[in-house]
């Protein structure tokens, strides 16, 4: 089977949660079929992978790049997964990468919610591509209000990448990034953007120390930089090519985006802390409560004092929140992805027959 991953951005730095899905799906694809990536936007740190080319699309995939790149191609799937999610112009790129080559599948995937002014929702059904994936029961539900039947596909995580390490290669690990040693470290790992409920970190003083590890790509409020630096927060505001070890160096991770279009609905991040065995405070943000159980050290907590309470209790938890993440590899992600289209395409046939 030969499969086309799209997107704005793939491969180079993946310091953005929907360029890493996208690249990492494109990985988990490349286990079951013959896989080829193309990309819209270049990246300034350009270490792309040769299966991955970059083409002048347009605004709506109008470009002949895009067209000439997809009947090079010839793909029996493309799978778009659009930066901006699901607006009107993924929809219409979505319809010219299946005009691009009409005998190809085509599935978005939407890793935000989003919504639409009546109009523009009453178009959506007419401009879906053959399948529609998201990652929440919320966006599943307005979707299917529009007349589009969406199915769930949660994120994933590199198991062999993020894993539990030894208390010596934690205290090992604190001594490389400047760490505290001794002290009780809580990670969030994001955007520093007020929307993502980021100043919860600078509350506890009474709990443990807060570290956060800020994304660029989305820009950064120096302001509530400062605010945290100020309440003893530790800021990690560059690039950091190893990022699991950050995940290893600490005690707990927080997760108290409660913010719809913040994060992604299937925060990686989550999943890059469970892979690593932390004990888990999450608010039941997307589709997280959808496909995670609340047990082994992973704790649902709705509102800020709920999630303090989490993390004060997560002091004395031994987690085995890997155990759930085993079950999100990326091979796996991507293996759901083509069963639910393999099905999709059975009850296709089986309607036609009838």
């Amino acid at each position: 089977m030969r499969v086309v991953v799209v997107s704005e951005n793939l491969g180079g730095r993946l310091d953005e949660g929907i360029r890493k899905f996208a690249t990492q799906l494109m990985v988990g694809l490349a286990d079951h079929c013959d896989v080829f990536g193309i990309a819209t936007q270049p990246l300034e740190d350009d270490n792309r992978s040769g299966f991955i080319q970059t083409v002048v699309a347009g605004k709506v995939f109008s470009g002949g790049q895009m067209r000439e790149a997809i009947a090079d191609a010839r793909p029996d799937l493309t799978v778009y997964v659009p930066s901006a999610s699901g607006t009107l112009f993924s929809f219409l790129r979505a319809r010219a990468l299946k005009n691009a080559w009409p005998s190809s599948k085509v599935a978005m995937v939407l890793t935000q919610g989003r919504r639409h002014a009546p109009p523009v929702r009453a178009m959506l059904k007419h401009l879906a591509p053959d399948a529609i994936f998201c990652q929440s029961r919320g966006t599943m539900r307005y979707l299917q209000s529009a007349g589009i039947d969406a199915q769930f596909l949660p994120s994933g995580v590199d198991t062999q990448r993020f894993q539990p390490v030894t208390p010596d290669v934690k205290a090992a690990l604190r001594r490389k990034y400047g760490l505290p040693e001794g002290e009780f470290l809580v990670l969030h790992a994001g955007h520093l953007l007020r929307g993502r409920n980021a100043a919860l970190l600078g509350r506890l003083e009474w709990i443990g120390r807060g570290v956060m590890l800020a994304g660029r790509s989305m820009g950064l409020d120096a302001e509530l930089k400062r605010d945290l630096e100020g309440r003893g927060v530790i800021v990690v505001d560059r690039y950091v090519e190893e990022v699991e070890e950050l995940y290893q160096s600490v005690d707990c991770y927080l997760f108290p985006v409660r913010e719809e279009d913040s994060a992604m609905e299937f925060p990686l991040s989550v999943l890059e802390a469970m892979a690593c065995d932390l004990p888990i405070v999450a608010h039941p943000y997307g589709g997280l409560p959808l496909a995670l159980a609340p047990r082994d050290g992973l704790v649902f907590a709705d509102g800020d004092e709920a999630l303090l309470a989490g993390v004060r209790a997560a002091k004395n938890v031994t987690a085995n929140t890997r155990m759930q993440a085993q079950d999100f590899t990326w091979e796996r992600v991507a293996e759901r992805l083509l069963e639910m289209m393999n099905e999709k395409e059975d009850v296709r046939a089986i309607a036609a027959a009838v």
